[in-house]
């Protein structure tokens, strides 16, 4: 597996820097070279010619593994079988953030999209990683999901993700859906 530089998509968008602790247990991953994700979440302001961070966290293996396990086995099965039927993996890597993995339409068409990566350490690990995913194929995803899985992402992002009532929207959890 190739690596590059963690740049600056996958990057706190406040500070410029590496994010370097995990949303969930709060352990430090660039030093320890731990194996991590990150995912940032933005949208699209063209009146205002800005495209915004909604949401950005970094979550090591470990709690990525035990968030996917409180998922319904009903919408990892949906999810994973939209996956096989729309994957769109681009040989060069850095397409996968220009287009949509999904529906392979160009991002900076896109009202709101994510970027996820998979690290280590200082360094983005390359396979399938990093992606990007457009608004549209999120809006499908969340379709798939159960009840119960949508009860836990809404309790994940209460916890994690909180704010004034006028922001509800932006935070919705059907955004919020860790791939």
């Amino acid at each position: 597996m190739n690596e590059l530089p963690i740049d600056a998509r996958f990057r706190d968008s406040d500070t410029g820097e590496l994010i370097a602790n995990c949303l969930v247990c709060n352990k430090e991953l660039v030093k320890s070279q731990s194996e991590y994700f990150v995912e940032r979440i933005f949208r699209r302001l063209p009146k205002l010619g800005i495209v915004e961070p909604i949401f950005e966290y970094a979550m090591c293996s470990s709690c990525a593994e035990t968030m996917r396990k409180q998922l319904s086995k009903d919408s990892l099965m949906k999810i994973e079988a939209y996956f096989m039927e729309n994957l769109q993996v681009h040989a060069n890597a850095h397409s996968n953030t220009e287009n949509c993995l999904m529906t392979g339409n160009s991002i900076e068409s896109s009202a709101e999209f994510s970027f996820h990566a998979h690290c280590k350490g200082d360094q983005m690990l390359q396979s399938i990683f990093p992606y990007a995913i457009s608004n549209q194929a999120m809006e499908e995803i969340s379709q798939l999901l159960s009840p119960e899985t949508i009860d836990e992402l809404d309790r994940f992002k209460g916890k994690y993700f909180n704010g004034p009532p006028e922001l509800a929207e932006i935070l919705n959890s059907r955004r919020f859906v860790p791939l």
